[in-house]
């Protein structure tokens, strides 16, 4: 039991100290956010990167999907330290009295939907670099080959041998040409940053909110959620529950 009550205070601990970090944890949440989208539209955000869909990479995209992945972890553990706090503190079902535990089983459903809109956001985000190579591909841009070709001989003069190498190099180029059909794939590119631009700013919104609801849930309700049976009840665990 010594160990249980050493992991219950260490749940309790974590969830308070998330409590108190909160409000600061939210504001420097939006700060990233307004950094990583400052496109008011997406009419806008899709007009900027027309100017790179030809490139390697478009960097403003790739750091707002590697950002949000980042951030959509961030949450998810801080969102498993609730839990693993509610979990601890959830007593054993007896007759009556149960409404601090409905409460607790209340936020442990809400955490879980959390956690599960998480991996979906990461399992969507990380689609983004493949995406984004096949839709490049398609261009055909111009390439150049180089072929370097090396031969060797030896020669004899005055009893003498002496060794010669020569070596070619013969480059070859591609071009596309750049037709309607050349333009339609660049606006393919660009859509497709677009999309996950937007995909991005959409799972970074839901983060903050996930986690800022869940907060609020915590703090509104701290006293059920340690306490459920209230300061006379059974404060033992029931792990039979999962």
């Amino acid at each position: 039991m010594s160990l249980l009550k050493d992991f219950k205070a260490t749940g309790k601990d974590q969830a308070m100290q998330l409590l108190e970090s909160g409000a600061s944890n939210l504001k420097a949440m939006q700060k990233l956010y307004e950094e990583l989208f400052p496109f008011p539209k997406l009419s806008a955000a899709s007009n900027d990167f027309k100017s790179m869909a030809t490139t390697a990479s478009n960097e403003k995209v790739a750091k707002a999907v590697i950002s949000t992945l980042d951030q959509v972890e961030e949450v998810s553990e801080m969102t498993r330290k609730l839990e693993y706090f509610i979990i601890l503190h959830i007593p054993k079902i007896e007759d009556g009295g149960n409404f601090g535990v409905g409460v607790q089983l209340d936020l442990v459903k809400k955490l879980g939907e959390i956690l599960e809109a998480s991996s979906k956001a990461t399992e969507d985000l990380l689609g983004y670099q493949n995406a984004r190579a096949e839709a490049l591909g398609k261009l055909s841009l111009p390439s150049t080959s180089t072929t370097v070709t090396k031969s060797a001989g030896a020669t004899t003069t005055d009893g003498k041998k002496e060794e010669k190498t020569s070596e070619t190099t013969e480059e070859k180029q591609t071009s596309s040409s750049l037709g309607v059909s050349f333009e339609s794939r660049v606006l393919a590119v660009a859509a497709v940053d677009t999309l996950y631009y937007s995909k991005a700013r959409a799972a970074f919104q839901s983060c903050m909110l996930n986690f800022m609801s869940a907060i609020d849930f915590v703090d509104k309700n701290k006293d059920k959620l340690v306490q459920p049976k209230g300061s006379g009840g059974s404060g033992s665990s029931h792990f039979s529950m999962y």
